[in-house]
C-alpha cells in the first residue's frame, strides 16, 4: 500500500502542512485525492433521552412477553468473535 499523508486542498492545492511527503521529482506526479467531508457534531445522548423516555412512557416494547428470555435467545444466536460456530 502506498505511503498516505494529511494535507488540505486549498485552492485548488495541496496543502501538506509540518508532515507531508519527501521531495517529489519536478513536473507533474499523479496521487489520489480523497476528500474528507467534515464529521457532524457529535450527538451527546439527549436525542436518544428523549427516545428512550416516550418509548419507556408508551408502555415499552409491547410485543416483548419476557424481556429477560427474549435478550438470552438474541445472545445465543450470535457468533462470537474469533470461535468457530
Amino acid at each position: 500500500m502506498p505511503p498516505t499523508y494529511a494535507a488540505i486542498l486549498r485552492d485548488g492545492k495541496l496543502d501538506w502542512g509540518d508532515e507531508g511527503p519527501p521531495p517529489l521529482p519536478p513536473g507533474a506526479v499523479p496521487v489520489h485525492v480523497t476528500l474528507l467531508t467534515s464529521r457532524p457534531p457529535k450527538a451527546d445522548g439527549r436525542a436518544m433521552a428523549a427516545a428512550l423516555e416516550a418509548i419507556a412512557a408508551a408502555g415499552g416494547p409491547s410485543n416483548l412477553e419476557d424481556p429477560v428470555e427474549w435478550q438470552r435467545q438474541v445472545r445465543s444466536d450470535r457468533q462470537l468473535p474469533g470461535r468457530d460456530g
